[in-house]
């Protein structure tokens, strides 16, 4: 079936394409009897407009670029689900890509969201990437880029994300009031925020507990669940099994349960706090502790201000939002 385009609804109602495309539009210059007719003509010819054209006339594609490090992972399934609610509630659709912290895959992304000319970018990064340089040409083209989740602070761009330190320590501190005081921590790579706050907020509610940080219990890794795994084997090889263990995302949590289950040891005799966590937790055998993150309100408030600084008229000075996580009780219960 062929595509119907202005020229086929114009010779239906012997008007002009240029009259058609106007009451598509719902321009003033066209009456609201023709508007309708063309409306209803258009609608029973199965017309679609071509986006594309209409973003080479204008200077807006009302699109969004999306760049994730991962899908197939809670935290970023529900943002995204937030992100492409509120961009859509807002006529605008959204382009994603996934990143598979890869920073070459997420510059290969970058550049072709570029290309595509999209109105601006909500960006998440990879563990690999180390500095804001890349992102600069965003800045340079005068297109919108906002980060999320993971990102850099003070970077010239706005960053959306939970309190990373505040909730680490509220949840930790959570933690040690159930009766934990030798915690371990798996923790994330230095240079990205969430694993240095995260560690920060862990070792600032230790010290406030008066507990001792063992630097042996501590080990620094990425945020998957691969990584998890290989983090807790190099804890069992340098301390030993932990009684209790702080991990810096909920699927590094899930690759340590795995190593656990290799390495014969009882999945309840270690107790796990996660920051994140998944709809699914309450059905392991031992159910984490976790740092609820605000995933619909990151989703949400990412996107209202990326669209803030696309619509404005003048330069919008960059933000940075930290949202507050939830603590809940131990094991989820």
């Amino acid at each position: 079936m062929k595509n119907v385009t202005l020229q086929d609804i114009a010779d239906e109602l012997n008007l002009t394409k240029v009259s058609i495309s106007k009451a598509l539009r719902d321009h003033p210059d066209i009456s609201e009897d023709t508007r309708i007719k063309v409306k209803k003509m258009a609608k029973e010819m199965g017309y679609r407009p071509n986006l594309v054209a209409r973003s080479l006339t204008s200077s807006k594609s009302k699109t969004i670029g999306l760049i994730i490090p991962k899908i197939a992972h809670f935290f970023f399934a529900s943002v995204v689900e937030a992100i492409y609610k509120t961009a859509f509630e807002q006529g605008y659709e959204v382009i994603i890509g996934v990143s598979l912290e890869d920073e070459e895959l997420e510059k290969h992304h970058l550049e072709t969201m570029l290309q595509m000319r999209v109105d601006g970018l909500l960006v998440s990064i990879t563990e690999q990437t180390k500095d804001v340089e890349r992102f600069e040409a965003v800045k340079d083209m005068g297109i919108s880029l906002v980060f999320f989740d993971r990102g850099f602070k003070d970077s010239g761009f706005s960053y959306i994300k939970a309190d990373d330190e505040e909730s680490a320590r509220l949840g930790v501190a959570h933690f040690i009031e159930q009766g934990h005081t030798e915690i371990a921590h798996l923790a994330g790579y230095s240079h990205v925020e969430i694993g240095q706050k995260r560690r920060a907020g862990f070792e600032k509610a230790m010290q406030d507990a008066g507990l001792e940080i063992n630097e042996k219990a501590i080990v620094e890794g990425g945020f998957s669940e691969a990584a998890g795994y290989e983090s807790f084997q190099k804890l069992l090889d340098t301390h030993g099994v932990p009684k209790s263990m702080f991990t810096v995302t909920y699927p590094v949590g899930l690759g340590a349960l795995q190593c656990m289950k290799d390495n014969d040891i009882d999945p309840k005799s270690v107790d796990i706090l996660t920051f994140g966590k998944s709809d699914f937790n309450e059905y392991l055998t031992h159910p984490f502790t976790c740092i609820d993150q605000p995933t619909t309100s990151l989703g949400k408030k990412a996107v209202e201000q990326l669209l803030e600084e696309i619509n404005s008229e003048k330069s919008v000075s960059p933000v940075l939002t930290e949202l507050a996580a939830e603590i809940p009780p131990l094991n989820g219960k």
